[in-house]
């Protein structure tokens, strides 16, 4: 029977070599994307041994390492295959990312105090904010956190966290219809941008600590994502 978490893995992401193959790349090139910063790191790596043994009593070690992208890889490579300005590509990011949070009818709650009570906004606090952002998309972590793996994403999974934190915090002791009613509200953004994580991870994640034990605790266990 096959892992939980390598059958996660493998049904949502795509493998280095398959990726290779499909746009026709060699290896070295796709690693070339990737140390330049057009394409993100891989979001898992799947380290195997493998260990033959006979009846002459000896044994031989096989060892692979597989690594593993979200699927939207394709179209960014194809979007930066021919791209020899590394940092226009970071500058477009950030100012799509920066985009999508003043857009957002609910941007006050992102990036802790990088708004006022009026909803002007400190540039200088946002860049940070952004930058810091870059560099989890470039070390695959949003493969791993978000559905797209693109600047939407990333703004709508920080803005749906911190709502979900700012409920946690003033939720009363009682449970309400409106509470629940807006706890369901949360639960459809947070989802509508935010992957499951893969099993082992699910208890640590975001999902794990803040979503899935505030729908047990207004008894909608309904609604807590399942694995295939």
């Amino acid at each position: 029977m096959q892992d939980i978490n390598i059958k996660y893995i493998e049904d949502n992401y795509l493998e280095f070599e398959e990726i290779a193959r499909v746009m026709q790349l060699t290896s070295d090139k796709l690693n070339q994307l990737i140390e330049a910063k057009l394409i993100p790191e891989p979001s898992y790596v799947i380290n195997s041994e493998v260990t033959i043994s006979s009846s002459l009593n000896d044994n031989y070690k096989v060892v692979t390492s597989k690594k593993y992208f979200p699927k939207n890889i394709l179209k960014l490579i194809e979007k930066n295959i021919e791209n020899n300005n590394p940092e226009k590509f970071k500058s477009e990011f950030k100012e799509k990312l920066l985009s999508n949070l003043m857009s957002h009818k609910h941007k006050i709650f992102a990036y802790g105090n990088t708004f006022d009570e009026n909803g002007k906004i400190d540039l200088i606090k946002a860049d940070k904010a952004l930058e810091e952002e870059w560099n989890y998309f470039c070390q695959g972590i949003y493969g791993i956190c978000t559905l797209q793996n693109n600047e939407e994403a990333i703004i709508e999974k920080e803005i749906a966290i911190k709502r979900i934190l700012d409920f946690i915090e003033n939720k009363g002791s009682v449970k309400d219809k409106n509470e629940t009613n807006h706890l369901k509200e949360l639960n459809d953004a947070f989802n509508n941008y935010t992957s499951n994580f893969a099993p082992y991870q699910r208890e640590l994640s975001s999902r794990g600590k803040y979503l899935d034990r505030l729908l047990k605790e207004f008894s909608l266990q309904e609604l807590i994502k399942k694995y295939d």
